[in-house]
């Protein structure tokens, strides 16, 4: 099995200092840095470009090599991104940052490296979509948690009594088997964050205290991914604070490469992993490597959980578009491919997050697929206006083969500044219905939020 790693995010580090004398060779550095800046991802292999020249005009620029690395990262070059950063090291051991991330690159290196060899199943048998006989399990899941920030400290947003935070939603969340969500911050007590430059006015950098991780425990919560955008926000050490205090709290976890939850309920084998876009976890854009690791975890356990963070995000994200969708230049997969890639080779349940509003949902071959599920939970982090501050929770019933016999979504919103209630006026339930009978051919839903699996003559 695949040993869990503990890595940085693509891009967590913003431009470090110009080691680099002024002249032809700094302009040329920081226009790399600007592409990348502007457009990510989808700059990647200009940037590159752009600081090797950097470095040919001046051999002694080192900020083109610390650059350079990180634009090889983003074009999905692990082994270039530790070649030209072991260069760099060979120079300047001392480089900053580079201590904490040249061991992570080469640990992702050989990780992927062991992915791309993983067996292939060759053609799998069809799906079976029939409920097992057999005690029916449930599962509760939501979209993206957070909590607040601490960092920096001239700007710490944080709830005034976190153990009550999501008191409102207790019952809901501590009463099914299993209760998932996705974790969208760094639990961590200490450390700065380089993934905004210091005059950044639209970038996003997340932990919450590492005690706050007790107070999800206590609200119900047994898995939860922590493979997203904002996992990597404090780089490596951010990384194993959060996995050291899920651990601690007794919480479930599946992120970084190799980094799969295991758990029993009623004799049942759970197996849970975790995809996302970025250079440091399962991709959702490697459907094969996907197909792979889901048919393999299949093999092993009775239930698969499949949770992906993906897709464009904000308003007017909340559609299926069955395409590659781009968020910010990045490439964040196609949702609706992922999803169904993933049942066929075995996945019970799909939970999708990432686009911060909720999308549609279906049963594909008996298995429950929720695209988004939309925002949760914040504190003063960002607007509550319109879909984004409507949420809901989503209960399933699950057969001991993963067959879903039932769902209900119980509807939620983000009560200002962002806790979680449930919502009289149940927002939620026709947009879902509307959006899941436009995108994918079915409300699924009746007007009360249930779906009961139809009797088979």
């Amino acid at each position: 099995m695949l040993t869990t790693l503990l890595l940085t995010a693509s891009l967590a580090a913003a431009p470090g200092p110009t080691i680099c004398a002024p002249g032809a060779a700094t302009a040329k550095l920081e226009e790399g840095r600007t592409t990348l800046r502007e457009r990510a991802e989808g700059g990647a292999k200009d940037a590159a470009a752009q600081f090797v020249e950097a470095e040919r005009l001046d051999p002694d620029c080192l900020s083109a090599l610390w650059e350079l690395g990180w634009a090889l990262q983003l074009q999905g070059d692990h082994a270039g991104n530790v070649a030209v950063w072991e260069r760099l090291a060979a120079r300047r051991a001392d480089y900053p940052e580079l201590g904490e991330h040249l061991p992570s690159a080469r640990a992702r290196r050989d990780q992927l490296a062991a992915l791309a060899k993983l067996p292939d199943p060759g053609k799998l048998p069809p799906v079976d979509e029939a409920p097992a006989d057999g005690p029916r399990l449930t599962l509760a899941a939501v979209g993206d948690v957070t909590m607040g920030k601490s960092w920096p400290e001239d700007g710490k947003k944080l709830p005034p009594d976190p153990s009550v935070f999501f008191a409102g939603v207790a019952d809901l969340l501590t009463r099914p088997d299993v209760t998932f969500g996705n974790l969208e911050t760094v639990l961590a007590d200490e450390g700065a964050s380089t993934k905004c430059g210091r005059k950044s006015n639209n970038c996003y950098a997340f932990r919450i205290p590492t005690s706050y991780a007790a107070h999800l425990k206590a609200a119900g919560f047994d898995a939860m991914s922590i493979a997203n955008n904002h996992a990597g926000d404090f780089g490596p050490s951010g990384r194993r604070a959060t996995i050291k205090a899920l651990d601690a709290a007794g919480i479930l976890h599946s992120g970084p490469v190799g980094d799969v939850a295991r758990w029993e309920v009623k004799g049942v084998k759970f197996g849970m992993i975790a995809f996302s876009f970025g250079s440091d976890v399962h991709r959702v854009q490697e459907l094969e490597t996907a197909r792979r690791l889901v048919a393999k975890l299949a093999s092993e356990v009775d239930v698969v959980v499949v949770s992906f963070h993906a897709g464009a995000e904000g308003k007017g994200a909340d559609r299926v578009t069955r395409k590659t969708e781009i968020g910010f230049g990045e490439d964040r997969g196609n949702p609706f491919l992922f999803a169904r890639t993933v049942v066929d080779a075995g996945a019970d349940v799909v939970l999708g997050h990432g686009p911060h509003v909720f999308r549609a949902m279906e049963v594909y071959k008996g298995r429950f697929i929720a695209y988004s599920l939309g925002n949760f939970s914040s504190w003063q982090l960002f607007s509550l206006k319109g879909p984004g501050g409507i949420s809901g929770i989503l209960e399933l019933e699950l057969a001991k083969n993963g067959v879903a016999t039932k769902a209900t979504l119980h509807p939620t919103i983000l009560q200002e500044p962002g806790v979680p209630v449930k919502d009289p006026a149940r927002k939620v339930l026709p947009r879902v219905r509307e959006l899941s009978k436009e995108d994918l051919g079915s409300e699924l839903f009746d007007a009360d939020g249930v779906w009961v699996r139809p009797a088979v003559k």
